[in-house]
């Protein structure tokens, strides 16, 4: 979609500049329409828009998309990618617009829907990271068993070379090869009525659907991944090795790795919460700055896309005392991001109005931050970024800092008043 510098490169009507499910063109509310029209035509001569034009031309919901997005006439018009927060490319983010334009078209068929879907939750699955990888390949064919090398032209023997019995394929190796049934039979879980199937994906998606299964002993359970894995092992040992592992030996095998590698993961796990409990311990409340140093909290309250927002900022110094605070509602905007990046304009502009030339801002919005310490990595709101800094550039010295949403709550319970108690009307207190 178009990003708006300076709108001479973009046609209102012809280009994609607005953005819902999928970039679009805007909706015209005129029943005729000036096709050259250019989106310049929309800016004024202050280098905002004209919003009294945006509403003659456009529906309430397409003026709050593009006014969330101030245009930069010092910049050309340029293309971003539309389907990340800050508007580069990613090959997650280009995979996920070809899966849903796919499923839209009705392109994939339900089976292949099915599978992807089984082997999305195979990285939910509470497993080491190679195991996690192992079913993946299991589900997609591509385990070095006879059928997958037949396939890929190798010209080898087709049948089990453990059991004879079976052309040797994915679901066959673990499953219902002789030595996959001796585990399955001697693990303490239920193995379908009828047998396993010689399907891999249903088999895969019964024995992994026993792990929610409450009322089954939970040592034996959550050691499933594991036992698959086991399989895998034991069966490239008979044949690679000739090692013949006795099945309570495999089963042993997985409870034991299951157990170790659970009891690491939930230590590191409580590890990781004590550092983040005390991390955020240090922050909890606000702190005062340094000796001689302005301290400014802020913060925008934003619902939705369709209501008023509200924005407040404080002002304190070393000594906890407040200079001057601040709220004013604005306009709708497309989202949280655009909103607080504008709150963070607007306080600027007001601190530099009150002749306050340095000063540390905190904000709890961390896509805001790292959008002004990585400007160029978040093309989608460079127009409100190169005001921002523009500003900065005026003032001097001002610096940027992550608060928690407790160290924050001044600021926040002012702009939520706004929002939730309908005070609209703005006010600058010293």
């Amino acid at each position: 979609m178009k990003s708006i510098g300076d709108g001479e490169d973009t046609s209102i009507w012809a280009d994609k500049w607005i953005k819902d499910d999928f970039p679009r063109r805007p909706i015209n509310k005129e029943l005729m329409m000036d096709l050259n029209l250019r989106v310049s035509s929309l800016i004024t001569s202050q280098g905002g828009w004209n919003l009294n034009r945006l509403k003659e031309l456009f529906p309430p919901c397409d003026v709050t998309q593009i006014s969330s997005f101030p245009p930069v006439p010092t910049l050309k018009d340029r293309f971003v990618w539309a389907y990340t927060k800050d508007g580069r490319y990613s090959v997650k983010s280009g995979n996920w617009v070809l899966g849903r334009e796919a499923t839209a078209m009705e392109l994939v068929p339900e089976n292949i829907q099915s599978l992807n879907k089984l082997k999305e939750t195979i990285w939910s699955i509470i497993t080491a990271p190679k195991i996690k990888l192992f079913l993946w390949r299991a589900l997609s064919g591509a385990l070095a068993v006879a059928e997958c090398l037949r396939n890929h032209g190798l010209n080898i023997q087709p049948m089990c070379a453990i059991c004879n019995r079976g052309e040797e394929t994915v679901s066959h190796v673990l499953f219902t090869c002789s030595m996959a049934a001796k585990v399955w039979s001697g693990f303490n879980v239920p193995v379908p009525s009828q047998g396993f199937s010689n399907s891999v994906s249903q088999n895969l998606e019964y024995v992994l659907g026993l792990i929610g299964k409450t009322e089954l002993d939970p040592r034996f359970r959550s050691a499933i991944p594991w036992l698959l894995w086991e399989i895998w092992k034991a069966r490239n040992s008979v044949l690679y090795s000739a090692r013949n592992p006795d099945h309570h030996f495999v089963i042993a095998t997985a409870l034991e790795e299951a157990e170790e590698w659970l009891q690491q993961n939930q230590q590191i796990s409580q590890e990781r919460e004590w550092d983040s409990r005390n991390r955020s311990r240090v922050h909890r409340f606000w702190t005062k700055p340094a000796i001689g140093v302005l301290k400014c909290n802020l913060h925008s309250s934003w619902i939705n896309e369709d209501s008023f927002c509200g924005g407040a900022w404080i002002i304190r110094t070393h000594t906890g005392d407040a200079l001057f605070h601040a709220r004013d509602a604005f306009l709708p905007f497309f989202n949280r991001i655009a909103a607080e990046l504008h709150c963070i304009l607007w306080t600027l502009q007001s601190l530099h109005d009150l002749h306050i030339s340095s000063c540390e801002v905190w904000t709890d919005c961390a896509a805001a931050i790292s959008g002004l310490e990585n400007p160029h990595e978040w093309p989608k709101y460079r127009s409100i970024l190169g005001r921002i800094l523009q500003v900065v550039r005026v003032m001097g010295e001002v610096s940027f800092k992550l608060s928690s949403p407790k160290a924050n709550s001044l600021a926040r319970e002012i702009a939520c008043s706004v929002t939730r108690d309908g005070r609209l009307t703005s006010y600058l207190a010293l």
